[in-house]
């Protein structure tokens, strides 16, 4: 595999890469070579005139690319460069594809895509690209995790020159689309790839939850309160031009999976509400964030010296433009650097968003800096292995500064913030344990479940089934009077500690009181909830007590319906589990 990289109007012109592509032994060996484009302007004419050039001059090549983001502030300034990538492959293949979602939504699209993949073999990652703000690529991936959950896709959502004004393309072979989602898929059994996602933005304050939003990344309250408040509050700021300029560098901070994800607020509505590329569901918990240009080098700079072990010859990086408004235009091009010193021709482009699924990232990130290296064959032996020096020019003078000692007074801030934000979150976290969770149990209480069943009743929209269940334990008195209430809680607490398992973490078990614990599921039908109390019951049946041996349990389940509220729902369950015990215990019963 070989790459090159070509940045027109810096480097060369554009005549000039046509004319030293054509003359490339590489370009004349091979029967296709792939070429990336980011363009730096929206405007569709000179776009159509680069894309009929390659085409007519550059037959051998398949053309793919984006137009790029624009600066977000007067401190940092865009790329005004067309920056190009071009990779030859020996022993691997790729096929591209692409979907026009003018009347097409993302997923119908990713159910088309799943019927190429299984055409396909030996795919080792997807690289992805789609224009509109609007678009939501996470539906599109969804359908490829259907397909593959191990299959890697990376890339980014198409940028443009001014945020008041969406005008962001996607290019594929000589076509332009203003709403589109295009595909390269990388197959080759000798194909290999690494990759690395960068964040360094950390939670800031204390923990705020999203109590009203759409499908659409509309987010309407934060808190019970006008989502813009968040920023009002604490930043200060107001509902003028300068929006974006003022929070971008202060996304908000979420976990998807246990891994942290950043969400940069597009724009405002003058209600309030707050406009996102991608959904953020109601009880999402979000706070705000931070980072320093310190934070974010240290993790490219250990990112990249892990990609170097992997010995890449293609990287290609898809990196926000927020990190460039933090960080300056110097700094932002040493987080380039790093790679650079491992892939002289790592190529680059700042997107609206980036794109990885891998690792428990679901897809759609902002704020970030994804890596992905790629490889044909193993990994050389460091003898024949070509060794770049690092370039002198920043790097040097970051790496002197963090040998120094001195720690600048902005850095010194964030320790003292950040430090600031565990402690309150550590109080704010004894506090709701307190509050919410059974102490013999460590699983929630009776309060906690009134108020978790009245939030999944509220959003029942959102969800495909919601089951509730109460499980009582069988003959429980018997096991106190005859081996005495200590052996009782021994088996209320390991009990509860090896079926919990069973729960996923989306769902909530919760001690009802006594011997009484309720479950709620999501997601989940009739059919399927009543296999899973079954399988609940069989597991607890096997579980063999200490003292006291074997147990049973009697388990009453229902759907929630249209109208209910949390009193109608207890009741139904507290029948269907009278009814249990009253018909022989160690049983499952609907109502």
């Amino acid at each position: 595999m070989k790459q090159y990289r070509f940045v027109v109007d810096y480097d060369c012109n554009f005549t000039e890469m046509i004319g030293a592509i054509s003359h490339m032994k590489d370009y004349h060996a091979c029967e296709k070579g792939l070429f990336q484009i980011f363009e730096p302007d929206c405007d569709e004419d000179t776009i159509q005139k680069d894309l009929d050039f390659i085409a007519s001059a550059l037959p051998k090549l398949r053309v793919y690319g984006m137009t790029g983001h624009g600066a977000l502030s007067r401190e940092t300034h865009s790329i005004p460069y067309r920056v190009c990538s071009l990779m030859f492959f020996e022993s691997s293949d790729f096929v591209m594809n692409i979907f026009d979602c003018t009347n097409m939504t993302p997923a119908e699209a990713g159910e088309q895509y799943k019927s190429t993949l299984k055409e396909l073999s030996d795919v080792q990652g997807i690289l992805m690209m789609s224009s509109a703000f609007d678009l939501c690529p996470e539906r599109f991936i969804d359908k490829i995790n259907e397909y593959d959950s191990k299959l890697i896709v990376f890339g980014a959502l198409a940028g443009t020159p001014d945020m008041a004004e969406d005008c962001s393309k996607i290019f594929f072979e000589n076509t332009i689309y203003k709403r589109a989602i295009l595909t390269v898929a990388f197959c080759g059994k000798d194909l290999h790839l690494d990759y690395y996602y960068n964040l360094g933005f950390r939670p800031l304050g204390k923990e705020l939850v999203v109590t009203k939003s759409n499908d659409r990344g509309i987010v309407y309250e934060i808190d019970n309160r006008p989502a813009f408040d968040i920023y009002r509050n604490h930043l200060g700021i107001g509902m003028n031009g300068y929006f974006f300029e003022n929070t971008s560098s202060f996304p908000l901070f979420m976990k998807e999976n246990g891994k942290p994800l950043a969400r940069v607020a597009l724009d405002y509505h003058e209600d309030g509400a707050l406009a996102f590329a991608t959904e953020i569901p109601v009880g999402t918990s979000v706070s705000l964030s931070y980072s320093t240009a310190d934070i974010i080098l240290d993790e490219t700079s250990a990112s990249a010296i892990k990609l170097d072990d992997f010995a890449p010859e293609a990287v290609l990086i898809y990196v926000c433009m927020s990190r460039r408004m933090l960080m300056g235009d110097n700094l932002a091009e040493l987080e380039f650097e790093f790679y650079e010193n491992i892939c002289p021709t790592a190529t680059w482009g700042h997107g609206y968003g980036e794109i990885l699924h891998a690792g428990g990232l679901r897809g759609f990130l902002n704020a970030s800096c994804v890596v992905v290296g790629m490889r044909e064959g193993p990994r050389p032996e460091d003898k024949d292995r070509i060794r770049y020096t690092p370039k002198q020019t920043y790097l040097t003078e970051y790496v002197n500064s963090k040998q120094d000692g001195f720690v600048p007074l902005s850095i010194r801030l964030v320790n003292f913030l950040e430090s600031t934000t565990k402690d309150l979150r550590s109080a704010v976290d004894q506090l709701f344990r307190e509050a919410t969770i059974d102490e013999l149990t460590q699983l929630y209480n009776r309060r906690a479940l009134n108020h978790f069943l009245g939030q999944f009743i509220e959003k029942r929209g959102q969800y495909t089934g919601i089951a509730v269940m109460m499980v009582d334990i069988d003959h429980f008195k018997r096991v106190n009077d005859t081996y005495g209430h200590d052996a009782g809680d021994l088996v209320l607490k390991s009990g509860c500690s090896t079926v919990k398992f069973l729960f996923n973490q989306n769902d909530v078990l919760g001690r009802w009181g006594g011997e009484e614990f309720v479950g709620i599921k999501i997601n989940i039908n009739r059919e399927q909830a009543l296999e899973f109390c079954e399988e609940l019951r069989r597991s607890v049946e096997k579980i063999k007590f200490e003292i006291v041996g074997h147990i049973t349990i009697s388990i009453g389940v229902t759907m929630v319906k249209e109208g209910d509220n949390p009193e109608r729902v207890f009741k139904r369950i507290d029948e269907a589990l009278y009814e249990a015990k009253e018909t022989g215990r160690n049983k499952v019963v609907f109502r």
